[in-house]
């Protein structure tokens, strides 16, 4: 249950935006009310919003303690009033935007913690001191009665939990406006630790203590995986073809990943025109290229007309900006950059509708999302996932700015990539065994890996893909183009269900009129449970396999 304070507290909806994003991002169900009593009822409330001395009345505070004491769990990110402070064991509040970095403690200091396996995840930044003498606020403490599960680098408090009762209280004294909306739309204070092909969870960590909470104490918790068919994790194969020798080159690439049974997304600059960086690459060569990469069953989205470094900075321009009218030299535009090279990559391409896109040099103007919802693009991947500090995709925000509504688009982060020296002919067993090793960092939150090489050669670069697939073809792990994934989480994104128990016996109904083989559920592996039935809206049994880990059971549905 959310309990949605913002009346109350007379503040805008961003903490319930940040609660339900994160929950969106494992699909995990949940109820929104603003009425305590109704929350009451629910075995886990997480508060959306500050909880402060005049949050609630007095008999409402007295019904919050006695919903802790009898048993229930109570999430909260900022306590700001006093009158709450007993029910979560701390005293002397201590508010700060000078604060850096929160140090965890190991996983088996509660339960909150299990996913902190990592010291990536255990440490992470808040903002960068040599950029910024103030980054997001922190509301630290000290413990009376709480067990302290995070500090700040001046060794306050700033996660806890508290035994009240029967029940438990947790407080993180950041707001996941700051901790996870901010890195996503990406103001986060550069706090990223680096830029690309490294494991960097920053905001990740803040989502995966929601995620633990809400399997520690629902019973049964049920979600569903965040990866097509159940599989451990997620690699997203992708080339920017923005050079010349790219367009050939590229179906080598193409032939590459047919003979390993996958396909990437081949991500094309439309640069048909000459100026002094380069000349117009995309001319009847290029197309017939495109063609083929296509028959070999490669995606083919876009990478912008210009492939400009500056493209953050281009005016939104005109939604009815064509190929025709665009003056592409004099007044470059984010629509005409986004609405042309789709255009022409649908004119010239055969059955071709450009639904993934993705900018020159990750280059990501702040009304991008807008522009590229309003010209019928489904999917983007301008951001790298280290900058972002999310190794998941989520339902990108339509203006780069806390408070700005979702939108339909979402957002698949990159996180290898191959260029500005990164990858050479002399480190490719190294990184290739890197990238390997964070695919596995990644793989045991559930989260995914998108990899980028250009195609601007074809010795080590087309080498060091080979060298990944072999490694990892035969693993539990996903690997496809970008817009497949990008259907799956959407029709994951909009897929309902409901459960309930009876004894030991756990029913699932799906409500989705469309079972779809690719989502795959997942449930506590428990005792508590001995039998599983599952049901279609019209409640016919489904039937399903099963696979297994000590802690989850996955359901998986297959019709063909």
């Amino acid at each position: 249950m959310i309990l949605d304070l913002s009346s109350r507290n007379r503040t805008g909806s961003t903490e319930l935006t940040a609660l339900k994003h994160c929950f969106d991002i494992f699909a995990i169900q949940y109820t929104i009310t603003d009425n305590l009593a109704a929350a009451s009822g629910a075995a886990v409330i997480f508060t959306a919003g500050d909880l402060r001395n005049t949050t609630f009345s007095p008999s409402e505070l007295q019904q919050l303690y006695s919903y802790v004491e009898n048993g229930g769990v109570l999430v909260s990110q900022v306590v700001i009033g006093n009158k709450l402070f007993s029910l979560f064991g701390i005293k002397d509040l201590n508010e700060s935007k000078k604060r850096y970095a929160i140090s965890f403690q190991e996983p088996a200091a509660d339960s909150s913690l299990v996913y902190l396996d990592r010291p990536e995840e255990r440490t992470v930044s808040l903002g960068n001191k040599k950029l910024y003498n103030k980054v997001i606020w922190t509301h630290a403490f000290s413990v009376t009665d709480a067990k302290a599960l995070a500090s700040t680098e001046d060794k306050k408090t700033i996660f806890s939990v508290n035994r009240y009762g029967e029940g438990v209280a947790y407080v993180l004294g950041v707001s996941l406006s700051d901790s996870v909306l901010l890195p996503h739309v990406g103001n986060d204070y550069e706090a990223q630790r680096g830029w690309i092909n490294t494991f960097e969870p920053g905001s990740d960590v803040f989502l995966l203590i929601m995620k633990s909470i809400y399997e520690q104490y629902t019973m049964p918790f049920i979600y569903l995986s965040t990866v097509p068919y159940g599989k451990k994790t997620a690699l997203i194969l992708s080339h920017d073809v923005d050079a010349q020798p790219s367009f050939k080159n590229m179906v080598d690439y193409a032939e590459l990943e047919k003979r390993f049974g996958v396909s990437g997304t081949y991500f094309i600059t439309t640069k048909y025109f000459k100026d002094d960086m380069d000349t117009g690459y995309y001319d009847a060569d290029a197309i017939e290229y495109i063609k083929k990469v296509k028959q070999l069953g490669g995606d083919i989205g876009s990478h912008t007309v210009t492939h400009s470094i500056i493209f953050e900075k281009f005016p939104a321009g005109s939604i009815n900006t064509t190929r025709r009218n665009y003056k592409i030299i004099v007044s470059p535009t984010v629509f005409g950059e986004v609405k042309v090279s789709k255009e022409l990559l649908d004119s010239d391409i055969p059955s071709q509708n450009t639904i993934s896109f993705r900018s020159g040099y990750l280059r990501y103007p702040e009304n991008l999302i807008d522009t590229l919802e309003k010209s019928g693009y489904l999917y983007d991947s301008s951001f790298s996932a280290d900058d972002i500090m999310c190794n998941y995709a989520y339902r990108a925000f339509k203006f780069r700015k806390v408070g700005s509504e979702e939108s339909s688009v979402i957002e698949i982060p990159v996180i290898f990539d191959d260029s500005q020296g990164l990858l050479t002919p002399k480190n490719v067993n190294e990184l290739v065994d890197k990238w390997i090793d964070i695919i596995s960092a990644n793989g045991d939150n559930e989260a995914i890996s998108g990899l980028l090489i250009h195609p601007s050669e074809t010795g080590y670069k087309l080498k060091a893909e080979e060298i990944l697939l072999k490694k990892i073809s035969e693993e539990n792990i996903w690997i496809g183009n970008l817009s497949d994934y990008g259907d799956f989480w959407s029709v994951r994104n909009n897929y309902k269900y409901e459960s309930g128990i009876d004894g030991k016996t756990l029913t699932i109904r799906i409500l989705s009129p469309k079972i779809d083989d690719r989502i795959s559920i997942c449930i506590k592996n428990t005792p508590q449970i001995n039998e599983i039935h599952v049901t279609d809206s019209k409640n016919n049994s489904l039937k399903f396999n099963r696979t297994q880990t000590k802690e989850k059971i996955f359901l998986h549905f297959n019709f063909n």
